[in-house]
């Protein structure tokens, strides 16, 4: 008796892993479809990785890109602005689809240089470090300037963040 349900045990035990590694192999096998705020900035700056659908890295550049998720609440959004200008966390700097500090957002870690914005449109930039500042460009043409601390609305097209320590 005792062998008969050692065995039964020991059986299901090997039907329970294989399920569960036959799952885990079909959603590895899953690409996540990005968004395609997603897709057109990996397409636009090369380098990037899409993490998930909403998030994508670009570890050359300590570039970092989030679009907001379909959400039935609005939780997330409120305890992202902790310690942070806006939206954009502490130590780094941002440039936001929407005005406000709002929508998709881009950021970065690094500063004392240019980063290419690609596809993405510009209409908002913070920089949440303590000193320095950034400004939206156009080519040479500056569009708008965030000071440490601080954020503002952008006017019109940008092709480069700036970023001064």
């Amino acid at each position: 008796m005792k062998r008969a349900i050692t065995t039964v045990l020991a059986g299901a035990a090997i039907l329970i892993a294989g399920a569960f590694g036959a799952a885990a192999a079909a959603a590895a096998e899953t690409a996540v479809e990005p968004d395609p705020q997603i897709a057109a900035m990996l397409e636009s700056v090369p380098g990037g990785v899409a993490l998930d659908a909403y998030h994508a890295v670009w570890p050359e550049l300590d570039m970092e890109m989030a679009v907001a998720a379909p959400r039935a609440d609005s939780y997330s959004a409120r305890s992202s602005a902790i310690a942070s200008v806006g939206a954009c966390a502490t130590g780094k700097v941002c440039a936001f689809s929407l005005s406000g500090t709002n929508g998709a957002k881009l950021s970065w870690g690094t500063c004392n240089t240019s980063f290419p914005v690609g596809t993405f449109t510009v209409r908002s930039i913070a920089d949440a470090r303590s000193s320095g500042y950034m400004q939206a460009k156009y080519g040479t043409t500056v569009r708008a300037t965030a000071y440490a601390g601080n954020w503002t609305n952008v006017y019109g097209t940008v092709s480069r963040i700036s970023c001064v320590s």
